[in-house]
């Protein structure tokens, strides 16, 4: 016979069992801020340029107005440095990992539902051109082909669109922020670059509830 614990286990689990869940597919871009290069005799900056992304997510509607979601997006990003009318760029990517936590204003009977999201992870940066033995700017910077893992804080919001039965329409934005990718472009003799990075992604996607 079972027990009173025993009994509340098993209807938790059960309950747990039958929260919606959620896989999705995203599409999107990023655009991040610039960081001035300290030291330099002219005004200068490092930073990403914008570039495409794609990703996928997997969250659960644990509460009726708060849900929790992992989400793994592929950025292709070039490294960049300007300085007066001069440039120089540098391919590479960024893998961002985090978990999210989602307030929805309205609960799962409502068609449209905004919401807000702050979380964590981490966000993998690689430098993937070819390096040379010149390069415009590098008395300020040098860009490397190297990875670099930091943490990363993720804040932002969007809205679900219901469109089917278990299909849903999502548009919405994140704030990645990481420190610097100091090894990826790594400042000159003299030079420094430190500071936060912003990277705002916008996406829409589509995702399947089950």
């Amino acid at each position: 016979m079972y027990s009173k614990r025993s009994i509340l286990l098993l209807l938790m689990i059960g309950a747990a069992g039958a929260q919606p869940r959620e896989i999705g597919i995203l599409g999107g871009g990023g655009l991040s801020n610039g960081l001035p290069i300290l030291g330099a005799p002219v005004p200068a900056s490092a930073g990403l340029r914008s570039g495409p992304a794609v990703g996928v997510l997997v969250g659960q509607d644990l509460y009726p107005h708060w849900s929790g979601e992992i989400r793994y997006l592929f950025e292709q990003r070039e490294f960049h440095l300007a300085s007066g009318g001069a440039t120089a760029s540098f391919s590479g990517q960024a893998h961002a990992l985090h978990y999210d936590l989602v307030y929805q204003r309205r609960t799962r009977n409502n068609r449209v539902r905004p919401y807000l999201a702050a979380g964590g992870g981490v966000k993998i940066f690689r430098g993937t051109g070819q390096e040379t033995a010149y390069r415009p700017l590098m008395e300020d910077a040098y860009l490397t082909r190297t990875q670099q893992i930091k943490p990363m804080l993720t804040a932002g919001g969007g809205v679900k669109i219901q469109v089917g039965n278990r299909l849903m329409l999502r548009v919405d934005i994140r704030d990645q922020i990481t420190r610097f990718p100091e090894k990826i472009v790594a400042s000159a003799p003299g030079r420094k670059i430190e500071g936060w990075l912003h990277d705002f992604v916008p996406t829409v996607g589509l995702g399947w509830r089950f």
